[in-house]
C-alpha cells in the first residue's frame, strides 16, 4: 500500500470539484425522460410529505394511478393509493440536498455522486500504483474516456450505483492487497449487491462478480473468503427481496418485472460469444506453452483479445452510440493484461484480479448477448462494469503497459471515446434536457395552478416535471380514454381542460380556436418529419377544451386527422 499525504488528496479534490462546477454550469436545466421525472416527483413528495405515497391532485379528484401513468407503467396503484415503480433510495437520497439546491438537486445529486466516484476511485488507485501520468490516465479513463460522464446528465441514480461499486472494490483492495479482514471482504460483498437496489441495469455486472469470484476462490482454495463472499450475497440479496416486498408486496417487484424483458439474452448471440471465448482461451493457453515457437507467442497472446472484442462488436453493434466507444479503453487494455494474469491464476496469485477479470469479461458476454437492446440497455449495463476494469489495469499495470508507446494508445482512445460521448450528449440528452425545460416552462406560462392538463398522444411525464403537483395531469392511452377523462373531469365540477396534442383540430367540443389560436409549441431541434409533408410540420398545440363539450363531442386521440 502506498501512503499519500494529504496535500495530494487536496489538490485531487480541488481538480475534480473545479470539473464539476464546470460540468454543471454546461449542463442545461431538464429531465431526459419520463424515469427521471418520476423520480423527480418521488423526491418532492419525499421531501414535502415525506411519504412514498404520491400526492397527486389528479388522485385527489378520483384518479387512480392508471391515468395518470400512461401506457409505460411508472407508477402503480397500492391499496388505492398512489406510487412511483422506481426504487426510492436516490431520489431520498437527492431529497436531503433539496434543503441546500432545491430545485437544482436534479442536477447536483448526480453530478456529486459521479464526482465522488471518482475521488473515491483515486484514493483506491493510491493503494495499488504511484501518482504517475498512468494514474492520471486511468483517472481519465473513467471519468471522460467512458460513457460514465454522461450518467451524470441523468436523474437515475447510476452514479450512486456507481459510488457503491467503487466503495466496494475500495475495500475488496485493502482485504486482497494488504489487510486481510473479513468484515471488510463482507462489507464489499453487500456493498456490490447494494448497488443493484439502487439502479437494477446493474445485476448482470453483480451476477458476473459473485460468480467470478465463488470460481477463483474456490480454485484457489480460499474458502474463507468464499463463504464471506457467499454470506455477502445471501445478504444483499435478502435486502433486496424485503426491499421489493416492502414496496411492491411481491417480489420481483414491478420495477424488475418491467425491467428483466428489455435484458433478455439471444441464445444465438451467447453461443456466437460462448464460442469467441473458448477459442480465445485456446489460443492465450498456446501463448504461454513452453514449447510454443517464440516469434508466435506475442500474436498468440494478442489474437485472442482481436477475436473476443470483434464477437462483441458484431453482436453490440447495434446500439446507436458508437459500438467502439462502448468498448472503452479501459476495456481494451483489460485483454493486454491476460497472458500475464493467466500465469499468475496457474500458480495461485492474482486472485482479485482473476475475479475482476472474469467478472469484466462475463458481463461484456451477457450484455453483448441482449436480444432486443434499446438505445441505451447495453451501455447502461456495461457502465457498472468500467470501475472493476480501472482497478485491474491498475493492478496489472506493468502488464499492460509492457509495450511501449501504450500511454499514447490509451490517451488516443481517451480522446476517441470522449469525443464521441459529447457528440452522443449533445444530441441525446442535452438537447432534449433544454427542449423539455422550455416545454415545461410553456405548460407552466399558458396554464394556472389546479388546471388540467390532458394528454391526447401517448405521453410521457418529463411533461409534467416540476409542474406535477400543481396541475392536474393525466394521460389518454387510447382513442376512447381522452373522452372518459374529460367526463371524469367534468363530473367533479371542472369546466374547462387543456389538451396537449398534435392535431388540434381533431379535438371535439366544438371549435378549438373558438377562443383564438391555440399556443403552439415547435418540435425539438433538428426534428424531420418521418414520412415527408404528410406528417405535418410537427408542433405541439396546448388546445383548451370545455369538458362538457368534449365528452358530448368526444374527445379524438391526438394525431393526424385520417
Amino acid at each position: 500500500m502506498t501512503r499519500r499525504n494529504p496535500g495530494e488528496t487536496i489538490f485531487l479534490a480541488a481538480v475534480l470539484a473545479a470539473l464539476a462546477a464546470v460540468y454543471l454550469a454546461v449542463m442545461p436545466p431538464g429531465l431526459s425522460s419520463s424515469e427521471e421525472a418520476v423520480q423527480y416527483v418521488q423526491m418532492k413528495n419525499l421531501v414535502t410529505r415525506g411519504s412514498l405515497e404520491i400526492d397527486s391532485p389528479a388522485v385527489g379528484l378520483g384518479f387512480g394511478a392508471e391515468d395518470v401513468a400512461g401506457a409505460r407503467g411508472l407508477f402503480e396503484s397500492r391499496g388505492g393509493r398512489l406510487h412511483a415503480v422506481a426504487p426510492p433510495i436516490f431520489p431520498w437520497v437527492a431529497g436531503l440536498f433539496y434543503p441546500l439546491a432545491g430545485e437544482g438537486a436534479v442536477d447536483f445529486t448526480p453530478v456529486l455522486f459521479l464526482f465522488l466516484s471518482t475521488l473515491l476511485l483515486g484514493l483506491v488507485l493510491d493503494r495499488l500504483m504511484r501518482r504517475d501520468l498512468t494514474y492520471w490516465l486511468l483517472l481519465a479513463v473513467f471519468l471522460l474516456g467512458s460513457p460514465v460522464f454522461m450518467q451524470g446528465m441523468h436523474f437515475s441514480g447510476m452514479t450512486l450505483a456507481l459510488f457503491l461499486i467503487v466503495s466496494a472494490l475500495g475495500l475488496l483492495v485493502s482485504h486482497f492487497q494488504d489487510r486481510p479482514a473479513t468484515a471488510r471482504l463482507f462489507g464489499a460483498s453487500v456493498l456490490m449487491g447494494a448497488s443493484v437496489a439502487v439502479r437494477p441495469e446493474c445485476l448482470l455486472v453483480v451476477l458476473s462478480f459473485y460468480l467470478c469470484a465463488a470460481m477463483v476462490l474456490a480454485a484457489h482454495g480460499r474458502m474463507k473468503d468464499l463463504r464471506t463472499i457467499l454470506a455477502g450475497l445471501a445478504a444483499s440479496t435478502a435486502m433486496l427481496v424485503l426491499h421489493d416486498l416492502a414496496l411492491h408486496g411481491t417480489f420481483p417487484g414491478s420495477y424488475l418485472q418491467r425491467m428483466i424483458p428489455f435484458h433478455a439474452l439471444s441464445p444465438t448471440r451467447a453461443a456466437v460469444l460462448g464460442g469467441a471465448l473458448v477459442s480465445s482461451g485456446i489460443l492465450l493457453a498456446l501463448s504461454l506453452r513452453k514449447d510454443t515457437v517464440p516469434g508466435l507467442k506475442p500474436f498468440l497472446a494478442v489474437l485472442p483479445a482481436g477475436i473476443f472484442l470483434a464477437a462483441i462488436v458484431a453482436t453490440a453493434a447495434r446500439i446507436t452510440v458508437s459500438p467502439l466507444a462502448a468498448l472503452f479503453p479501459a476495456v481494451l487494455l483489460v485483454f493486454c493484461s491476460m497472458p500475464a494474469l493467466l500465469g499468475r491464476l496457474k500458480e495461485r496469485g492474482g486472485t482479485l484480479e482473476g475475479i475482476l477479470a472474469a467478472a469484466v469479461v462475463l458481463c461484456l458476454i451477457l450484455g453483448a448477448a441482449i436480444l432486443h437492446p434499446g438505445k441505451w440497455v447495453v451501455l447502461t449495463v456495461w457502465v457498472p462494469m468500467i470501475p472493476l476494469a480501472v482497478v485491474l489495469i491498475a493492478a496489472n499495470r506493468k502488464a499492460v503497459f509492457a509495450a511501449e508507446g501504450m500511454s499514447l494508445v490509451l490517451t488516443f482512445f481517451i480522446g476517441v471515446a470522449l469525443v464521441n460521448g459529447i457528440q452522443e450528449s449533445r444530441e441525446g440528452v442535452l438537447t432534449y434536457r433544454a427542449y423539455n425545460a422550455a416545454r415545461v416552462d410553456f405548460i407552466g406560462r399558458h396554464t394556472e395552478a389546479g388546471d388540467a392538463v390532458l394528454f391526447t398522444d401517448p405521453g410521457s411525464l418529463e411533461h409534467a416535471g416540476p409542474l406535477f403537483f400543481d396541475r392536474v395531469f393525466l394521460l389518454a392511452k387510447d382513442p376512447g380514454d381522452a373522452q372518459r377523462l374529460a367526463g371524469r373531469l367534468a363530473g367533479r365540477g371542472v369546466e374547462r381542460i387543456y389538451a396537449w396534442t398534435r392535431d388540434p383540430h381533431g379535438l371535439g367540443g366544438g371549435n378549438p380556436y373558438g377562443e383564438g389560436r391555440p399556443h403552439v409549441f415547435p418540435p425539438p431541434p433538428g426534428w424531420r418529419p418521418c414520412c415527408g409533408a404528410s406528417c405535418g410540420q410537427g408542433n405541439d398545440y396546448l388546445v383548451r377544451v370545455k369538458t362538457r363539450q368534449g365528452t358530448a363531442a368526444g374527445i379524438k386521440q391526438g394525431g393526424l386527422p385520417s
